[in-house]
């Protein structure tokens, strides 16, 4: 991903969009049919999940890339590109779990917010495909990480609100905890909970939040 987003920028910067289409044809789909041939041989169960990753990864890469072709986006100022996740090596601009103030560090962008990656070793699991709304659900939780809010994603069950959030602690580096609300939780059980994730730096994510009795 850092590799892809220095890529495109330096192609937008040096062509534009017609740069942006050579480089999907020549680079981009070139790398998926590595990857696909990798698949069809023989591996273990560590390969092919991390094989998976990388598919579901550089799948969204090079429909990205489409779509900005699509969309003649000629900058690296365009929306269409500074709306996707993106990751740059830049000097921290506060103190973060694994890096001081002003050290080189991987940040994660999006529009005009960004936050400091984890460097938190999550295993070696599958991700979630990207789609539209997914993406606009990262646009939002990013900006609301970076004014410290909170985030409260609201839809019908099993549409994936809580594997989305999941995924974007994944992409960040960062732990996540889920944790199934109940009507039995009060204050002391809250406060625990919130003493616990300001000691270690993880996210939570509260799944059934309404479920809690505001008395």
């Amino acid at each position: 991903s850092v590799f892809w987003t220095s890529e495109v920028n330096t192609v937008l910067n040096d062509g534009g969009c017609d740069a942006l289409k050579s480089y999907v044809e020549d680079t981009l789909n070139p790398q998926l049919q590595q990857i696909v041939k990798l698949v069809r041989g023989k591996l273990n169960k560590v390969q092919m999940s991390t094989l998976g990753a990388l598919v579901v990864i550089d799948v969204h890469a090079r429909d990205t890339c489409d779509v900005m072709v699509a969309a003649k986006v000629e900058t690296v100022h365009d929306f269409n590109w500074v709306s996707q996740l993106r990751y740059a090596w830049d000097p921290s601009w506060k103190k973060g779990q694994a890096v001081e103030e002003g050290d080189y560090t991987l940040v994660c962008k999006i529009v005009n917010a960004k936050a400091l990656y984890g460097y938190e070793y999550l295993g070696n699991s599958m991700r979630l495909v990207i789609t539209p709304l997914t993406d606009r659900c990262y646009r939002t939780m990013i900006g609301a990480i970076e004014l410290l809010y909170g985030g409260a994603p609201e839809g019908p069950a099993g549409t994936g609100k809580t594997e989305t959030v999941k995924d974007l602690s994944k992409a960040i580096a960062i732990h996540c905890v889920v944790f199934n609300c109940s009507d039995s939780m009060d204050y002391r059980q809250m406060a625990k909970f919130f003493k616990g994730l300001a000691g270690c730096g993880s996210w939570c994510c509260f799944d059934e939040f309404n479920r809690i009795n505001v008395e």
